[in-house]
C-alpha cells in the first residue's frame, strides 16, 4: 500500500503542476501566431497564447521588425496543446494546418 500510495501522490502532484505552470508559461493577454500561415477560412491563425519572453526555446526565432515567430514544434506548445487549442477556439481564430 506504500508504494501504491506514492505512485498516486505523484500523479496527483504531476497533474496539478501540468495545469498551474501554464499559467506561468505562456501570457494569454496575446496571442502567438505562425511564421509560415496567415489566414485560414476566413480567420487569422494562431497558435495559442503567446510565450513570456523568458522561456527558453519557445520562438521559432526572432524576426526584428515582427518581433518573436512561432511554430508548432516549440515546446510550450507541444506540452500545453490542449490548453492552447482550447484558447485559439475560444478567441475566434483558426487552427495551424499542423493540428486541423
Amino acid at each position: 500500500m506504500k508504494r501504491l500510495k506514492k505512485i498516486a501522490i505523484g500523479t496527483a502532484i504531476a497533474a496539478i503542476l501540468y495545469l498551474i505552470l501554464h499559467v506561468v508559461i505562456f501570457d494569454f493577454s496575446s496571442v502567438a501566431v505562425p511564421f509560415d500561415e496567415e489566414n485560414y477560412g476566413g480567420k487569422q491563425v494562431a497558435i495559442g497564447p503567446k510565450p513570456r519572453w523568458w522561456v527558453p526555446k519557445a520562438s521559432h526565432g526572432l524576426d526584428i521588425p515582427g518581433g518573436y515567430d512561432f511554430d508548432t514544434t516549440g515546446w510550450p506548445f507541444i506540452v500545453w496543446k490542449p490548453i492552447c487549442i482550447w484558447y485559439v477556439k475560444s478567441e475566434g481564430y483558426a487552427l495551424p494546418a499542423a493540428w486541423r
